[in-house]
């Protein structure tokens, strides 16, 4: 090290971060001060408030085991860093790290050994090799002995897996059998052992979880019903004489949080007649509309506010759609200027 600014350290819930972070305190004591920048990536864009707390105790708990290393001889600060963005992959979780660390004129980043993108296993998404890439030191701790016991969140992603393993292996199986629900259980602990890492881009976390299926009750309905005015409008316009369709392709950034909130959006949009969601990258979205009718409805934000509904309650109701936001670009179509027809082909 030659600048001795400080290290950064991307934290999140760690059976070794204690490590990690007196570690990080321990290089920098090394080279004779300079500062412990502790930081989290919000995995989402306009994240809902309980996230951002469930964020803010993991960074309060990281600066704690820090200060406590520190002992008043080196400085630690914490930030939150992607607040308003959707970090939809490696790189662009990895470029704000680097941002961070050109900031702050730091010397390299320290990473846990468990640290990863997301929920999943540090293998399954690394940033090792996009880190590399980037004119950035960084180093992953090597610990003595590991923990083999699994986190408070990794337990939670087990346990939602061993209960949704074993209730769709009876519900296939049948009841009453002894060797049905052992074979259940068996699968069950098995697919929470092998898969507890693999299959959640978040943990869940139960009272968010059960407001999700609560205003599920409300979301189905209001989208069949969606999609039954859509299919007589979009009848209308095929049975109509002048075929009255004006077909356009918008970009569209949503505004929800994570994978499967994304998709919700994509999946709702396409299954309403007169709209199709071509591509979408991260949270932004390539939206086809076949008459101006539908892609006011798009920007208007009808399909993101009842999304935004189910999974953030009556408050994802508050923000504006995609058009009053300025989330919204017309590629082609009727609501394109000529600059933004080209873009479309890119």
């Amino acid at each position: 090290m030659s600048r001795s600014g400080g290290v950064l350290v991307p934290v999140g819930p760690s059976a070794t971060l204690e490590e990690t972070v007196s570690y990080a305190v321990g290089v920098v004591r090394d080279v004779g001060g300079g500062t412990v920048h502790i930081v989290r990536t919000v995995p989402g864009h306009h994240v809902s408030d309980d996230a951002l707390e469930r964020d803010q105790q993991i960074l309060e708990r990281a600066e704690r085991l820090a200060r406590e290393a520190a002992d008043g001889e080196i400085s630690v600060r914490t930030d939150l860093l992607g607040i308003g963005r959707y970090i939809a992959d490696p790189a662009e979780h990895v470029d704000l790290l680097v941002d961070h660390v050109r900031e702050h004129d730091l010397d390299r980043i320290i990473l846990d050994p468990d640290y990863s993108v997301d929920a999943t296993a540090p293998s399954l998404q690394p940033i090792d090799s996009v880190i590399s890439t980037a004119d950035v030191e960084y180093e992953r701790v090597s610990v003595s002995k590991r923990d083999l016991r699994p986190t408070r969140e990794g337990v939670i992603r087990g346990g939602v897996l061993f209960g949704l393993t074993v209730a769709f292996y009876l519900a296939l199986g049948g009841l009453g059998s002894t060797f049905t629900y052992a074979s259940a259980v068996g699968t069950g602990i098995l697919v929470a052992v092998l898969f507890r890492n693999v299959a959640f881009e978040t943990t869940p976390h139960l009272f968010p979880a059960m407001g999700v299926v609560a205003r599920s009750a409300l979301f189905v309905p209001y989208l069949l019903w969606e999609i039954a005015k859509a299919n007589v409008l979009f009848a209308y316009v095929v049975l109509h004489p002048s075929m009255p369709i004006d077909p356009g392709m918008d970009r569209v950034d949503a505004a929800v949080s994570d994978g499967l909130s994304v998709t919700t959006f994509a999946n709702s949009i396409t299954l309403t007649p007169g709209t199709l969601t071509v591509d979408a990258i991260g949270n932004h979205l390539l939206v086809h509309s076949l008459t101006p009718g539908a892609r006011d409805d798009l920007v208007d934000g009808v399909h993101e506010r009842a999304v935004r509904y189910l999974f953030y309650g009556r408050d994802g109701l508050k923000l504006p759609g995609p058009g009053a936001r300025g989330d919204a670009d017309a590629l082609s179509g009727p609501a394109a200027s000529g600059s933004d027809r080209g873009d479309v082909d890119d």
